[in-house]
């Protein structure tokens, strides 16, 4: 092809896609109307190309008055994030009647951006009418791909529901007398719906017909449990304003199946703006679209053939709104009555499933349960499977109402039945059945959820506890978890199988409320009578007329202390009237005598002293399950037994306080007919303050840990025998208590005078008042010792180094070949010539080259001379006193004068040089 060819065709296909481009980005503006198509494709500027910036252009969609507009995004990616769209977006109008409709009045669906992943795109628009205007923008930053969808033009009619009841309205009556079966929608359904729309849907039946509706596609915005925005509220009856409500829905639900009761039924769809959800996050600003708001599908029929449970044959029995043959059944107060299946006995509903709710009494008054006994029964199948029809039982109505516990078939009649709360539910499905039919009578109990074996009569709430039957268990107040009803008085009997055997209690719960009685530390508290109590009493086999003893009697809220019993107990619980609490419940254990931790505990008998008890394993943590006690006997009846606390750490705290009580472990220590309870952690002043003086000779400490308790450090404490005798106190005399106690407990490091008295404990030789604790005495010695220790090491260093650097010789540079010779001096034993240490330098080559060893001014050899032998060091070197005074006085005072050496033998002599004198001993 010649060249110029080449160059036209390319400036020719050059020149059309300018012109393509440029006709495209001056006229994005589109229409599609019905009349010229029923459907197609429509995209953003250039698609797939990015579109341009800077950018407006409106599409219109115009059907016939007969259509609907149905618009589907393919692909969408449009610069910005949702919600606020800052960048590029469009704005959806579904809402509009004419084309011409000015925009700024008109209801927008949406501003839409971002990409198709985002979960808040609408993927698919309805037009309320036969139009829809879509306007696209972008700005003069980046763009991104834009979008492409397709477009129809749908009937409308699947939307005229019925008769609207106001032009240009969305409120529509349906009868039978049009139309017995058919589905009404939403006006956008499946597309997503606008804001605030408001329409009503009347069901009017032929007298004697009854409304059955049928949810096929629900899908309304769920921004609550209460619906606050979106919502479709159904109403048993014919008008707004006087039906009965079977429900509000919203959200997501799928084959809900509803019934009127009679031949009218109102349903009303609204929608709002502003929607959040509260469910996820209420700031989270773009939930509205993240929900597919579809909308809904829903089918309904008129028919007389629907069940209807005839009423009269129960008359406390009541039709559950909203279902076809549903029966609740209340209780009057110890009520009772008979329930049947419907069409019993010739004929039953196939295909349907009915349920009876037998609701009994559950106020403050009074709680009870429901008992159900079966007088025919048949169902076609077989007991194992059931799958041709069953009759289902929830035991647990409010807690579990959609639970089936178990099923019946067969021609076996079911046992009696009795529910665990105040509702029994049965369900009574045919579907599959071929025969099935029921007859039952139902009963009203006084129900007062406590476990244990019921022996009261009359509906008296007197329960069983045998270890025989069971171990270990809980038992608890009436209705516990729930509050217990006022005025009620129960009574709980605790039965041990053998005489070995014993009972451990531990309460877990307790709250009986305000019992308004001041408290004072530990002791023991006093129940009103107007408060609501628990009072624990024990068998007494020699009583007659009255078998049980009080021992104790509970009330408020602090937590009972562990409680263990070696016979037959009883606790007798007891509300007044207006009163309702939380109330208490225990955990108890039927157990040998081998079964608790005993290592612990004995018959003390005093010498007229005192002592030391500890807990078990004291200072380690004690066991649970621990039970000790030790019994103290006084010297002479006449005298008393003191307990004193010296160390105390166990857990709960004090009823002063602001804790639960001794609920796991407590001390106990008898004072007269009661046992004091002690527990906590006690401090150094608390300690001095507690003491328990016996009213007689004898005095019982108990420690019982139970099966709930942690452990702790444990307790140390005291006991002291007080002497009682008229006249003068021959041991020692507290100061400030008066006791007279033994001398021998005097300086013993332990408190054995009283609360505030530590005399006992003033001693000479102790630092404190009461006495330190030996072991804390013994640290402190240790501490003081080793500190004074290594004060004199340090003293005694710097003094070394101090020495040896004040009498170091200056002049250190010897000759490496010098020596250091030690001489030692001995005077004879008569003179007065002390002995003398000299220190001399001596040169090493001059006794190696003699090869012979040197000897002193006497003859003998220097390396001979035996300095351990002082008899033979002294015949070798013995001077005479006479002679060697002048020379024993010239090395008292110049130290360098020294004896004369002889020559050396060398045969290469060099000088001698004058030895230093190092350090001089006079002896």
């Amino acid at each position: 092809m010649p060249p110029c060819i080449c160059r036209l065709v390319i400036w020719t296909t050059t020149i059309g896609i300018l012109l393509q481009v440029i006709l495209a980005d001056r006229d994005c503006d589109v229409t599609y109307s019905s009349t010229a198509t029923k459907g197609d494709s429509f995209s953003s500027p250039r698609w797939p190309s990015q579109y341009p910036n800077n950018k407006r252009c409106v599409y219109k969609f115009v059907g016939l008055t007969s259509e609907r507009v149905r618009i589907k995004f393919e692909q969408f990616d449009l610069q910005g994030m949702s919600p606020d769209c800052r960048n590029d977006y469009i704005d959806v109008y579904v809402q509009l009647t004419n084309v011409n409709d000015p925009l700024l009045d008109a209801e927008l669906l949406g501003r839409f951006c971002g990409d198709d992943m985002q979960e808040d795109l609408p993927r698919l628009l309805i037009s309320t009418h036969n139009v829809i205007i879509i306007i696209f923008f972008s700005d003069d930053s980046k763009s991104d791909a834009g979008f492409v969808g397709s477009f129809s033009f749908i009937d409308a009619s699947v939307y005229n529901v019925g008769t609207l009841i106001n032009p240009n309205s969305c409120n529509f009556k349906i009868t039978s007398k049009d139309r017995r079966q058919g589905n009404i929608v939403s006006p956008t359904y499946p597309g997503t719906y606008p804001n605030n729309l408001h329409c009503t849907y009347e069901f009017h039946g032929n007298p004697g017909e009854r409304i059955k509706i049928k949810f096929i596609d629900f899908s309304i915005f769920h921004g609550d449990d209460y619906c606050p925005f979106d919502y479709v509220l159904i109403k048993d009856g014919r008008d707004h304003s006087y039906a009965e409500d079977i429900g509000v829905f919203c959200g997501r639900y799928d084959d809900v199946t509803l019934f009127s009761s009679r031949e009218f039924l109102f349903i009303e769809f609204v929608t709002r703006s502003g929607r959040v959800s509260f469910d996820k996050n209420s700031l989270h600003n773009i939930a509205d679209y993240k929900f597919d708001r579809k909308g809904f599908n829903i089918s309904y029929e008129f028919s007389t053939d629907f069940i209807r449970y005839d009423l009269r044959k129960t008359p406390e029995a009541t039709h559950v709104t909203g279902t076809e043959c549903d029966v609740r059944i209340s209780s009057n107060g110890g009520s009772e009555g008979s329930i049947e299946s419907p069409g019993y006995p010739t004929d039953f509903p196939r295909n349907t499933t009915c349920r009876y709710y037998l609701d009994g009494e559950m106020n403050r008054l009074r709680l009870e349960k429901v008992k159900v006994n079966f007088k025919d029964f048949y169902i076609s199948g077989h007991i194992q499977k059931c799958v041709e029809g069953f009759l289902g039982v929830t035991y647990e109505g409010h807690r579990k109402s959609n639970v089936i516990d178990e099923k019946f078939c067969g021609h076996l009649w079911p046992p009696e039945l009795v529910s665990q709360d105040a509702r029994l539910i049965l369900t009574f499905d045919t579907h599959g059945a071929s025969k099935a039919g029921f007859v039952a009578k139902y009963q009203f109990l006084s129900d007062y959820a406590i476990p244990g074996e019921d022996i009261g009569q009359d509906g008296q709430c007197v329960f069983l506890f045998e270890s025989k039957k069971g171990e270990s268990g809980s038992f608890n107040s009436p209705r516990y978890p729930e509050n217990y009803t006022e005025d009620t008085e129960c009574v709980y009997i605790f039965r041990p199988r053998e005489r070995n055997e014993k009972l451990l209690i531990s309460f877990v719960i307790f709250g009986l409320g305000p019992d308004n009685i001041p408290r004072y530390g530990h002791q023991s508290r006093k129940c009103l009578n107007t408060s609501d109590f628990l009072e624990l009493s024990e068998l007494n086999e020699g009583m007659v007329d009255n078998r049980y003893t009080p021992v104790n009697m509970f009330c408020g809220d602090i937590f009972p202390a562990p409680i263990i019993a070696h016979q037959e107990i009883k606790f007798r619980f007891k509300s007044q009237k207006g009163s309702s609490h939380q109330g208490f419940k225990a955990v108890y254990e039927f157990m040998p005598n081998e079964g608790l931790q005993k290592k612990c505990g004995s018959v003390i008998e005093s010498d007229g002293k005192g002592g030391i008890i500890k807990s078990p394993r004291y200072p380690s943590k004690y066991e649970r399950r621990t039970f000790c006690e030790w019994k103290i006997v006084a010297s002479k009846p006449q005298n008393k037994i003191m307990i004193e606390l010296a160390s105390f750490k166990i857990e709960g705290t004090m009823s002063g306080d602001d804790g639960n009580g001794c609920k796991t472990a407590v001390l106990r220590v008898q004072k007269g007919d009661e046992m004091i309870e002690l527990c906590g952690t006690f401090n150094e002043s608390e300690l001095s303050k507690e003491a328990v003086i016996s009213e007689e000779d004898t005095e019982v400490v108990q420690f019982l840990v139970s099966s709930e308790a942690v452990g702790q450090k444990g307790f140390q404490i005291s006991w002291t025998e007080i002497h009682v005798a008229a006249g003068t106190c021959y041991g020692f005399q507290c100061k400030q208590t008066g006791h007279c106690i033994a001398s021998d407990l005097r300086c013993n490091q332990l408190p054995n005078c009283g609360p505030g008295d530590n005399s006992d404990e003033v001693c000479s030789h102790l630092a404190s008042s009461r006495g330190p604790k030996p072991e804390k005495v013994q640290v402190v010695h240790i501490v003081i010792g080793t500190s004074i220790s290594v004060f004199f090491c340090v003293v005694l260093l710097i003094c070394g180094v101090y020495h040896r650097k004040k009498f170091r010789p200056r002049d250190r540079h010897l000759p490496e070949t010098d020596h250091v010779e030690v001489r030692y001096v001995a005077a004879s034993s008569g003179s007065n010539t002390t002995d003398r240490l000299l220190t001399i330098d001596k040169s090493e080559n001059s006794r190696s080259s003699a090869h012979t060893p040197e000897k002193n001014d006497h003859g003998l050899a220097n390396d001979q001379t035996d300095f351990a032998d002082h008899n033979a060091d002294a015949k070798a070197t013995v001077i005479d006193h006479d002679n060697n005074v002048n020379n024993s006085n010239s090395l008292r005072h110049n130290h360098n004068t020294l004896p004369q050496e002889k020559p050396s033998t060398s045969t290469n002599p060099r000088p001698v040089t004058a030895p230093k004198i190092q350090k001089v001993s006079i002896v």
